[in-house]
């Protein structure tokens, strides 16, 4: 069910954000632009001829190794990964409609969380649109699993996230946060936890060619039994965790209900979010 709740937003004006590509090593810039009411979130690479507009929708996912990556099935190289930092912060300010120009096949990962993100967003500000905001409310309960791990939305009149963590490491363990949009501040909460990764798994990765740009500048090591540079939040791989969350359940635009998630990864959270987007096209048809 869609209600209406407020006006649609979007950038007060164009910014630019740049900064080094998590898995390709590569230099990385994004200028995200003032865009329509009802465009929704879109993508598009200034470095091809065919400047082609991927929006940001679950049929638009074409790969979920390690990121979350939007392309086209048509043109090969059209494609655009790891953007589910920036969904998120994008999320977390308020914007609906936006228009992203990406340098290259990859966002800048800047420090491995959404909170620059979010804070060069909120520091020029938004515009109201004059258009209802459209919130998509689950009415129904909706879950994906593989093996061991899963993740459900159930209805709420709001939007809450409840995931448990649960590695076979001696760092990492068990933990469990929950994040409730209307009683936790996302900025200072959510988006500044970091992307994390293991020292064991990084030649590994770089054979892969994975993990090319990543440092201790954007992301926490982990070693055997302690992280490599000091963690912002003693839960902060959680709380990283529901960040992703967030910016995969975007794909979708701003939706109502309460998901619960245990040990899912972006794979899960996109096949959550194609089930929550096929009722969505069963209600506008």
């Amino acid at each position: 069910m869609y209600i209406e709740k407020g006006k649609q937003k979007t950038l007060n004006e164009e910014i630019i954000i740049e900064g080094i590509a998590l898995h390709s090593g590569k230099d990385a810039e994004i200028r995200l632009k003032p865009a329509a009411a009802g465009t929704g979130i879109v993508f598009f690479r200034s470095d091809l001829k065919q400047q082609l507009k991927l929006k940001a929708v679950p049929e638009s996912v074409v790969n979920l190794v390690r990121n979350t990556t939007i392309g086209s099935r048509e043109v090969k190289e059209a494609k655009v990964s790891t953007i589910e930092h920036l969904m998120a912060a994008i999320w977390g300010s308020g914007i609906d409609n936006l228009e992203i120009e990406v340098s290259g096949p990859e966002i800048p990962v800047i420090d491995g969380s959404a909170y620059p993100y979010y804070q060069k967003i909120i520091s020029v500000g938004l515009q109201e649109q004059q258009e209802q905001r459209q919130i998509f409310k689950v009415e129904s309960p909706v879950y994906a699993r593989q093996d061991d791990s899963y993740i459900t939305i159930l209805p709420y009149d709001g939007f809450k996230i409840s995931y448990t963590l649960d590695y076979q490491h001696p760092v990492i363990g068990s933990s469990y946060f929950e994040f409730d949009a209307e009683k936790i501040d996302f900025a200072e909460e959510i988006s500044r936890a970091r992307t994390f990764g293991f020292a064991a798994e990084v030649e590994k990765l770089h054979a892969q060619g994975l993990a090319l740009g990543g440092s201790l500048d954007n992301a926490v090591l982990i070693e055997e039994t302690k992280t490599v540079n000091p963690l912002r939040f003693e839960n902060e791989f959680v709380r990283h965790k529901i960040l992703d969350v967030i910016g995969d359940m975007f794909l979708n635009g701003r939706i109502m209900g309460h998901i619960i998630a245990v040990k899912s990864g972006h794979r899960l959270h996109v096949r959550l979010a194609e089930k929550i987007r096929e009722k969505m096209l069963e209600e506008e048809n």
